[in-house]
Parts: C-alpha cells; sequence; structure tokens
C-alpha cells in the first residue's frame, strides 16, 4: 500500500512493506522526494515554449531591393584601393 502527501515543495511517499520476520512488527518506507511539482511545471513550459515557436509569422515581409552598403564602406580604403568585398548587415 502507498500513500501520498504532495505539496509545491515536496512530495512524501510512505510504503507499508509488511511485517518484519524477526519482531512481527510493520516495516514502513518513507521517501521525501523534493521539488517533483517544479519538474512538472517546467515540462509544461517547455512544450508551451515549443508551441509558441512554432506559430507561423503573422507579419508580412516585403523585400525591394538589395541590402545598401554604409556610407563608410563606400569610399575607397587607404591609398586609393577600392573595396573588392561587399559586406551586407542583417539576414538574406
Amino acid at each position: 500500500m502507498v500513500a501520498i502527501y504532495s505539496t509545491l515543495k515536496e512530495d512524501l511517499y510512505v510504503v507499508y512493506a509488511g511485517n518484519s520476520p524477526e519482531t512481527e512488527l510493520p516495516v514502513v518506507h518513507a521517501y521525501l522526494n523534493p521539488l517533483v511539482k517544479w519538474i512538472w511545471f517546467g515540462g509544461v513550459v517547455v512544450v508551451f515554449g515549443t508551441l509558441v515557436a512554432l506559430l507561423p509569422n503573422r507579419r508580412a515581409v516585403l523585400v525591394l531591393s538589395g541590402a545598401q552598403q554604409p556610407a563608410a564602406a563606400a569610399q575607397p580604403l587607404a591609398r586609393g584601393l577600392a573595396p573588392t568585398v561587399t559586406i551586407r548587415e542583417g539576414h538574406d
């Protein structure tokens, strides 16, 4: 037989294991498990966060042209060299 007392702080499990053969007294095991409800709460938070992440983005995005170069990168580098690599910021 098992008895469970559960709170937000801890769970107490008390188990009747039978009678001791030497003394004929009942044997009772007690287990104290801390923060069990918080583990379940964390699982609910993970599931809720996954559902929110799976929702589609409702904002429409319209891309008309490529990324623009910053003004400082458009000027030639020292000694008259022009840049050969274009650096764009943001996501493509």
